[in-house]
């Protein structure tokens, strides 16, 4: 992918990640204006309904675009989530929150589509992990601006937020429509090697899919630790240390600034040194050492400490987990890949935040993030015993008697 391709790739990302990252430190506050209490469960029932909604989506926006083209499916996308942003913005009850919140969540694809987009232009594995590198950095860098700004303007009126991040959304839309070029050299046909992981699910589970299955593995179990742990953070952050929007939206600018940092910077210079799956071992690592440490410490500064680990963390595995799993299908299916990965992590997202909100109000927060760590250990352990193959696999279509 040439260079400005992927600047403006980038920028697209770090513009939708910063209009999600307006709505992380104030929607638990927005649920509670709206019934009355800040409840655990009720607020991640709402992150849960979002990512249940992007799970359905993603791959059928992804596999849209293997055969319409990356281009068109972004905009659709960026358009429907705003319209989604200002109905959640101006939503009068939890209801109605929660529909339009489902609306988002459905048509979310942004980052799925730019990961296709960069497994369509680069053709070696160290290529697509710096490309990789630079969507997390920008990715940080929404999450720098994003939750700081929501924060402040949370502060105010928990609403204000998500009229903001869907003016962020058209300016995206603007970015798509005028600047961005399309991926992939052609498309409109549907070829057989696309629709056979659909249409013959059992080949999924043949002997030459086991490193996808592995590696899918090892992407559902880090993000769902990581989904159950960032869904319930703000939550407890203001139970524990009684923060507000303010104080966890510049943590979690903190996170994006090291996060940038570390991929955009850190990580082209240890790729010389060190094969995408080490460091996404070490990372995988640092984040169940994190998670672990929220559960030690008593005061709120020290989750500036354990956010360190955090980010450094996020910032160092997943570039590596998004190549290796790119390098382990056919080129033709980047954009299935790219839905079912979003898939993944909308499952994830669905099931952790669920899962903490009930397992913090009824067993309280030590057990909540020891457990959460587990899951990020096991997660490291499943990719440091599996050895790669290196070699993508093709679903190619079998032939089945005619009744």
């Amino acid at each position: 992918m040439n260079r400005r391709a992927l600047l403006i790739l980038c920028l697209i990302v770090a513009v939708d990640t910063g209009s999600f990252g307006l709505l992380a430190p104030v929607l638990p506050f927005l649920v509670a204006k709206l019934t009355g209490s800040l409840n655990a469960i009720t607020v991640t029932q709402v992150t849960a309904l979002y990512a249940g909604c992007q799970l359905v989506g993603a791959p059928l926006i992804g596999r849209a675009s293997d055969r319409y083209g990356r281009k068109p499916l972004m905009a659709a996308s960026i358009g429907v989530g705003s319209l989604a942003l200002l109905g959640s913005g101006f939503s009068p009850s939890l209801a109605l929150l929660m529909l339009f919140q489902a609306i988002k969540g459905g048509s979310a694809a942004v980052f799925a589509l730019a990961q296709a987009m960069v497994a369509d232009r680069n053709e070696t594995p160290q290529a697509r992990t710096v490309s990789f590198g630079a969507l997390g950095a920008a990715l940080g860098m929404g999450f720098v601006f994003g939750p700081a700004l929501g924060g402040l303007i949370g502060s105010f009126n928990p609403r204000a937020p998500f009229l903001v991040a869907a003016v962020l959304t058209l300016i995206n839309l603007v970015l798509v429509l005028r600047f961005l070029p399309e991926t992939q050299a052609a498309f409109g046909t549907e070829s057989e090697a696309q629709t056979a992981p659909l249409r013959q699910p059992l080949r999924w589970w043949s002997r030459e899919s086991a490193e996808l299955r592995t590696m899918l593995l090892v992407y559902f179990l880090f993000y769902l630790g990581f989904s159950s742990f960032t869904g319930i953070f703000v939550v407890d952050a203001r139970l524990r240390f009684d923060w507000g929007p303010q104080a966890s939206g510049l943590l979690l600018c903190f996170v994006g600034v090291i996060a940038a940092v570390v991929q955009g910077g850190l990580l082209p210079r240890l790729l010389r040194l060190y094969p995408a799956r080490r460091l996404a071992e070490l990372g995988l690592i640092l984040v169940a050492v994190a998670l672990m440490g929220v559960s030690a410490i008593r005061e709120g500064h020290w989750l500036y400490l354990t956010q360190l680990f955090f980010a450094t963390g996020v910032g160092l595995s997943t570039p590596g987990l998004r190549t290796l799993l790119s390098t382990a299908v056919d080129e033709s299916q980047q954009g299935l890949l790219g839905g079912i990965t979003q898939s993944c992590v909308s499952l994830t997202s669905l099931l952790g935040p669920l899962a903490a909100g009930r397992l913090y109000n009824d067993a309280g927060y030590s057990l909540t993030f020891h457990l959460q760590a587990a899951v990020v250990f096991a997660a490291a352990a499943l990719l440091i015993v599996t050895k790669s193959r290196a070699r993508p696999i093709q679903f190619q279509p079998t032939n089945t008697p005619s009744p």
